[in-house]
């Protein structure tokens, strides 16, 4: 029973110090890049927001693996298109944000053996290092601790299995990323402007 009520109570603390955050957030004047304004969900009758432009530039490949810049750019791509609250552009001179950044090079490590001391199994990581431009200025970097991925691949005694098997992990992590990345976007926070401000 003790420790019952201490988890309560522990869980109640860290819901306060979470609503804390929120409401410290609120009075501080910032709201999110992308996601309807209070007025705006308030009320039914008005016009849904605009969804913020958002450009994709080429993703830089420092990994060897050919291509990967590609598949992770186009990963993204998708992924930001298929979002409600945010619209893809070609230009980045037409975009509210810009994403750009690198492919960091490929983590590969051997996990099982067999009896013949090959290599059974591969893990590789993707890790990514993004920032956000935005069309106002100010670049905002994303957290690189969730832009890290790992999967696990089969090896082969055929080098082209192995390969294709390696570029469908790499692809099924690309999806995992530009996912967290597309996330990421739609909880950036920036401060609200005042309109006495610009008159």
């Amino acid at each position: 029973m003790f420790l019952r009520s201490g988890a309560r109570g522990r869980t109640r603390i860290g819901l306060l110090a979470g609503l804390g955050v929120v409401l410290l957030a609120t009075a501080c004047g910032y709201r999110s890049l992308v996601a309807p304004s209070e007025a705006t969900s308030a009320s039914p009758d008005a016009e849904a927001p605009a969804p913020t432009r958002l450009s994709v530039i080429a993703i830089r490949n420092d990994s060897p693996e050919p291509w990967l810049d590609r598949v992770v750019t186009d990963a993204l791509r998708r992924e930001i298109d298929s979002r409600g609250t945010l619209r893809l552009v070609d230009d980045p001179g037409d975009a509210d944000l810009v994403v750009r950044g690198r492919v960091r090079p490929l983590d590969i490590q051997s996990k099982t053996f067999s009896s013949f001391v090959a290599a059974l199994e591969y893990s590789v990581t993707v890790a990514l290092d993004l920032e956000v431009v935005l069309s106002r200025g100010g670049i905002v970097r994303l957290d690189s601790t969730a832009l890290s991925e790992s999967e696990v691949y089969l090896a082969s005694a055929d080098i082209e299995v192995t390969r294709t098997n390696r570029l469908e992990a790499l692809r099924r992590l690309s999806d995992v990323l530009a996912a967290r990345v597309a996330d990421s976007i739609e909880l950036l926070e920036r401060p609200i402007e005042d309109p006495e401000e610009g008159a």
